[in-house]
């Protein structure tokens, strides 16, 4: 089940345009890497909770490695890591400076076939506790007494 929220956001290059309603993903909680390997072997893993979180750990310092090394790292379903730059940009080829023009390194994510159709066989709820939990800082702010919920 994804619980979403609703919020009306507006096209930044359109402001002229009226506001809509879009849904956003609500987290029930972030789980650490310990919690997700005692997942994994509650669901028939072979392989320790130990054994897990170290290969892991080892398969992140690796590909880290490997991005900054030129490679792009394809990890089957679990989907394809590569590297993209954040540049400024300069008049002439010749002018361009890489210590000084290339600003950031951004490791992007390409997923694999694990994460093919997500939307299929999956719930939607909203999260009106969050709903809730607006209405009342916008009444508090206003200094409502009353709230209509």
């Amino acid at each position: 089940m994804i619980k979403y929220s609703l919020v009306m956001r507006g096209e930044p290059r359109h402001p002229e345009r009226p506001k809509r309603a879009f849904a956003s993903a609500q987290c029930i909680k972030t789980l650490s890497l310990e919690e997700v390997a005692r997942h994994i072997r509650a669901h028939g893993c072979a392989y320790s909770t130990g054994d897990f979180i170290a290969i892991t750990k080892m398969l992140a310092e690796a590909t880290a490695k490997l991005l900054k090394e030129g490679y792009q790292v394809e990890l089957d379903d679990l989907g394809k890591f590569y590297i993209t730059l954040g540049c400024e940009g300069v008049e002439s080829m010749e002018a361009f400076q890489p210590d000084r023009h290339i600003k950031e390194v951004r490791v992007n994510w390409a997923p694999g076939e694990a994460f093919g159709n997500m939307r299929e066989g999956v719930n939607f709820e909203e999260n009106l506790k969050r709903h809730t939990e607006r209405k009342l800082l916008r009444a508090e702010r206003n200094g409502d007494s009353i709230l209509e919920l």
